[in-house]
């Protein structure tokens, strides 16, 4: 019995599908009254990549909005990239020379690219040695939720393979 009442539903989804059709004539109609756009299409614009605001406080209210801190390795052409977006058609916004760190605040879904946060200026002499940290970007402490960076720092992606971790 239920088998049938099943084979019933399909038949009676089938034929509700299929029921509808339109006829040629009427699409002629409709088309030949624009004969600048004969299909009705509308022209795909080729934009350029879209930029993608880095994030910030993904870990969530207990961690730092900027969970890692990481330092610019060696590129082939001498300076990172950093671009407006995670993907190699994006604009460049700017560069970076190796050894300056920076925070990795997100990651691209691939993880090929960081979302990372940076001050490019020299942070002031304080006279310890050693490695300095990437300045105060005010992302070394935790927010409530979830936004986009906009704060004093410059912000943007870079690829991955040429940050080392160096904290978090």
């Amino acid at each position: 019995m239920n088998r049938i009442l099943l084979a019933a539903s399909l038949l009676c989804l089938a034929s509700t599908a299929c029921s509808e059709s339109t006829k040629v004539s009427d699409d002629l109609r409709e088309s030949s009254a624009n004969l600048e756009n004969q299909t009705g299409r509308t022209e795909r614009v080729e934009a350029g990549p879209t930029a993608k605001p880095v994030r910030i406080g993904e870990g969530g209210p207990r961690f730092d909005a900027c969970q890692s801190v990481g330092e610019v390795g060696r590129h082939d052409n001498g300076a990172l990239p950093v671009l407006s977006a995670p993907f190699d058609a994006a604009e460049k916004t700017d560069s970076l020379a190796p050894g300056q760190r920076v925070y990795i605040c997100t990651r691209s879904i691939d993880q090929q690219w960081f979302g990372i946060v940076y001050d490019k200026a020299p942070p002031a002499e304080d006279g310890a040695s050693g490695p300095r940290g990437p300045g105060d970007c005010g992302v070394s402490s935790p927010v409530r939720a979830k936004r986009n960076y906009d704060g004093p720092c410059k912000s943007g992606w870079v690829e991955s393979i040429y940050v080392v971790l160096v904290a978090g």
